[in-house]
């Protein structure tokens, strides 16, 4: 009863998927859910402006080879039109290359809300989930904890594995055991626009080296603002998982922490001082009006931002736009830190071919798969082999974004209890443009999160 009764907990939020997910803010990951909010996390609107593939069985190019095949399934959450296809060709292209392996993909619906998280609940109750399972990384724990997914240390090498950037391992795994792997990554930078900074002569910093510090970032934000525009744009606008996304990195970077590091509490830490000073900050950005509680999607595209705080998917959006930009590494206080997760995937427990499975997940985050899926989306590639082979992260702007993934990026916690978590933070962080007493909210949904904390006590 342990799987029924735990993912229930796990499923019961709704929300955007990951951070990232290949160009997609609203998408960021959410997955109370879990799936997946956009990116990345995403995550967790389509940033990449493209329409949305149908759902449903994808009847692939390839047929069954003969009766004795392994028929596998996985599914795949709907995203981008040029994501999607890009993921049911690499499944065509597995079909071509095993003889004795046949995969049916199944494009689950992703609506922004719960949809997803539907989709699972009803097929674990019916036990009709898939032999794969996409997944918005930070809701990993849930997943295994649940048992709904089974761990991959038996399958993967310790070659394969350490090609993998350290925040991909470090997302993918819970209670020791390494449980999902991704074909992206997630981070995010300040963006820039350059025609702007040459006017007010800023000099944007270009390596993590020479990060701006909070009170640099504060006072850069505050010469960038003038009547016609914002210095900075934080897409507060974007409740949910990407708060979690771009926020974490501020109390982190403070020497803070969303929960203790045995994920026993979140006492202390979400509401302790370190947290709460990042909280004020952010807050501050809002009392000095550097920043737009509502900012238009286009806000830093049409120079009405200096700056934006975001995700590589803006990248994209800047070069449609015709801008010229820039990426500056993330701001700093202590310790230079950087957000980090996006959409991954998981073998689920009650696959009867956990072999073939596991090969499949492998195809699926391979080095072809990370490179191909990093030009489709501009997410940074998983691997440190892939980025050693693509041109573009050797030079800037984009080597901002590779020197953070592989040696700034932090995942976000790996607890059970990490859809109330996230959503208690949210709640924090979206408060910070209020006029509100920032250690009361905190010390209001900490109670919260202990309370859900409980349930998966000892």
């Amino acid at each position: 009863m342990k799987k029924y009764f735990m993912l229930s907990s796990v499923l019961f939020l709704s929300g955007a998927l990951a951070a990232c997910n290949g160009g997609d803010e609203e998408n960021l990951e959410n997955a109370g859910e879990v799936a997946g909010n956009n990116a990345n996390e995403s995550n967790e609107s389509n940033e990449s402006n493209d329409d949305e593939v149908e759902t449903g069985e994808v009847e692939t190019d390839v047929e069954a080879t003969g009766d004795e095949s392994v028929e596998l399934e996985i599914w795949i959450h709907q995203t981008n039109e040029d994501e999607t296809a890009f993921y049911v060709d690499r499944i065509d292209a597995f079909n071509e290359a095993e003889d004795d392996i046949h995969v049916t993909t199944e494009v689950i619906i992703d609506d922004g809300a719960s949809a997803y998280s539907d989709s699972v609940n009803a097929s674990l109750v019916a036990g009709e989930l898939p032999d794969v399972l996409a997944i918005d990384g930070p809701y990993t724990a849930s997943f295994a904890d649940a048992d709904v997914i089974q761990s991959i240390d038996e399958y993967i090498s310790d070659e394969d594995q350490d090609d993998f950037v350290d925040s991909i391992i470090q997302q993918g795994t819970y209670d020791g055991s390494l449980y999902t792997l991704g074909a992206m990554e997630g981070s995010a930078g300040l963006f820039y626009n350059k025609e702007i900074f040459e006017e007010e002569g800023i000099e944007a910093p270009t390596s993590i080296d020479d990060a701006w510090d909070w009170d640099e970032f504060l006072d850069v934000a505050k010469e960038l603002t003038t009547e016609e525009r914002y210095g900075l744009n934080l897409f507060f606008d974007d409740v949910g998982e990407f708060m979690t996304f771009t926020g974490a990195p501020f109390i982190w970077s403070n020497n803070g922490a969303l929960i203790a590091e045995d994920g026993s509490t979140a006492d202390g830490y979400l509401n302790g001082p370190e947290s709460v000073e990042a909280f004020e900050f952010v807050s501050t950005l809002f009392d000095e009006e550097v920043v737009s509680q509502s900012p238009p999607e286009t806000q830093f595209q049409e120079g009405e931002a200096a700056m934006a705080l975001t995700g590589p998917w803006m990248g994209l959006m800047a070069e449609d736009a015709d801008m010229d930009w820039g990426i500056i590494p993330y701001p700093e206080k202590e310790r230079a830190v950087s957000p980090s997760g996006s959409m991954a995937y998981g073998m689920t427990a009650d696959s009867e071919n956990p072999d073939e499975a596991y090969e499949l997940l492998a195809w699926m985050t391979n080095e072809e798969s990370a490179e191909g899926l990093s030009e489709v989306t501009g997410m940074p590639p998983s691997r440190e082999s892939v980025f050693d082979s693509m041109e573009k992260y050797d030079d800037e702007p984009w080597s901002v974004i590779r020197e953070q993934v592989t040696e700034t990026a932090q995942a976000r916690p790996a607890t059970p209890a990490y859809p109330v978590l996230t959503d208690a933070f949210s709640e924090i962080y979206s408060a910070a443009a209020q006029d509100v007493d920032m250690q009361e909210i905190a010390d209001q949904e900490v109670e919260r999160v202990e309370r859900e904390l409980e349930r998966f006590a000892d």
